[in-house]
């Protein structure tokens, strides 16, 4: 009996460590460069599978700006709501934007701002094509080289998800004035003051009927920057075609919210 009960441990032992060694295995960064026409050089995108990915099945994918700072925190908090069964099973894509100072600005904004976060107005040496306006060109990458490659080297079932913080919260409201892959846009605390509203302004005047999710998250200082929030969830209410679900922070920052705001939202998203 007692050398029944120690083969017994041995063998749940031996099941362990293969299951850990398995997780430890699949929770590792992956990492991509793409030679992009329309940003004319090399981008980076990292990549995390879920537990025991398999070529065999088809994952939804969430992709993350701000990869510097976001990534980590996000791909190990769906690894474990997805090893748990608490969401689907999900590919993250972490994409960087190489330089803060400039890359990032010139990346997630559309125009060149003459107005701040607190509505004051701020001349052209503020936001330049040294910082900001590129993010059309990069919309290109995203949309048709950077997507399209993730595509092509993992199995997904085309169900996008994009995470986006303050200028990348612009950015993904933006999208919504353009064609786009995505089924579900996250926007925590954005950016909409840039240039004094456009982005509502934009989705005021379009038409899309693509269905559509969204989580918006914000915190309520400047009183301007919460006014231009506030514009752009009037108006997406206004919609039929979106889904929106909303949280104002009154008690965080404009950085401190990101986490509850992802855990949250990529909860209630995913039913």
């Amino acid at each position: 009996m007692l050398m029944k009960k120690s083969l017994l441990l041995i063998i749940l032992s031996l099941a362990n460590v293969l299951t850990a060694q398995d997780t430890l295995c699949r929770d590792r960064t992956i990492s991509h460069t793409i030679h992009s026409e329309y940003l004319d050089e090399d981008r980076d995108y990292w990549v995390s599978l879920p537990l025991r990915y398999s070529d065999s099945l088809q994952y939804p994918v969430i992709y993350v700006f701000d990869a510097e700072w976001r990534f980590d925190l996000v791909k190990n908090i769906t690894f474990d709501l997805g090893a748990n069964k608490k969401i689907e099973n999900s590919i993250v894509i972490g994409i960087p934007h190489i330089d803060w100072k400039a890359k990032r600005g010139q990346d997630l904004t559309f125009s060149q701002s003459r107005i701040e976060y607190d509505g004051e107005t701020v001349d052209a040496t503020w936001y330049n094509d040294s910082n900001s306006g590129q993010g059309m060109k990069f919309y290109q990458y995203l949309t048709k080289e950077l997507i399209p490659d993730v595509n092509r080297s993992y199995t997904t079932n085309q169900h996008e998800t994009l995470i986006g913080h303050s200028y990348g919260g612009y950015f993904g409201a933006y999208l919504l004035s353009l064609e786009h892959p995505f089924e579900v846009i996250h926007m925590y605390d954005p950016s909409v003051w840039f240039s004094n509203g456009e982005v509502t302004r934009r989705l005021r005047e379009g038409n899309s009927q693509k269905s559509l999710k969204i989580h918006l998250t914000y915190q309520p200082v400047p009183e301007f920057h919460k006014n231009k929030v506030e514009e752009l969830i009037k108006v997406l209410e206004g919609k039929k075609n979106i889904r929106l679900t909303k949280e104002l922070y009154p008690n965080d920052t404009h950085n401190s919210l990101f986490l509850d705001s992802f855990y949250q939202g990529i909860i209630k998203t995913n039913k």
